[in-house]
């Protein structure tokens, strides 16, 4: 995938920190901390968009399994 350069504003204690990772040989360069960051972002949210919720079925008893829907994650912002 083609890479568009950009440019982003962070706190100078937050640089001062990824530029300590980079002498460390954690990341090659900036923008490789910054690629590893949001990967691992896109990665944690994966599993809550994959969740299937069980709730008892109102007429035979049995569960029913369903995707969380606006109701669920409106809940989830409230917590």
């Amino acid at each position: 995938m083609a890479k568009i350069k950009t440019s982003i504003a962070l706190d100078e204690d937050l640089l001062k920190w990824v530029d300590t990772q980079i002498e460390k040989r954690r990341f090659a360069n900036r923008t490789h901390a910054i690629e590893f960051a949001l990967q691992q972002l896109i990665e944690d949210e994966k599993p809550l968009a994959r969740k299937v919720y069980v709730k008892p079925s109102q007429d035979s008893g049995m569960a029913v399994a369903e995707s969380p829907g606006k109701e669920y994650q409106s809940q989830r912002k409230n917590e």
